[in-house]
């Protein structure tokens, strides 16, 4: 009798620790970086993200053309929120404070207090 309780309690605890969800993670990519037709520039942004302990983000943002290389920047995640700095190579040289959120449709972004805010939807990691 006590071995069979022993073995349907770790039954038991094993079902729970299968049903439970694991870590919420925001790892992923997202984009919506589009080409205008009628002008040939390229805008939009794409924020690859990577989670963890030291979270940190690859970004580009693209206003007439897309930066050759993304930015590695240190990232702050709480719960659904996310923010990082993304230095602009203009001249002279700036830096956005971009903030976002993380929702059911994709990662929203705003780069200035003022701006619009923009959805960029989940993409595919570069290989």
């Amino acid at each position: 009798m006590r071995r069979e309780a022993a073995v349907l309690t770790s039954l038991f605890a094993l079902a729970l620790a299968a049903g439970a969800p694991g870590p919420k993670t925001h790892t992923g990519v997202w984009d919506n970086i589009t080409s205008i037709e009628e002008t040939g520039d390229v805008v939009g942004a794409r924020v690859e993200v990577f989670d963890g302990p030291r979270p940190y983000v690859l970004a580009r943002i693209c206003e007439g053309e897309c930066p050759p290389e993304a930015l590695r920047s240190p990232a702050v995640i709480k719960g659904d929120t996310i923010a990082f700095d993304y230095r602009m190579d203009s001249n002279p040289p700036d830096t956005l404070h971009v903030v976002g959120r993380f929702t059911r449709k994709g990662l929203v972004l705003r780069t200035y207090p003022d701006a619009e805010e923009q959805l960029l939807r989940p993409g595919k990691r570069d290989e």
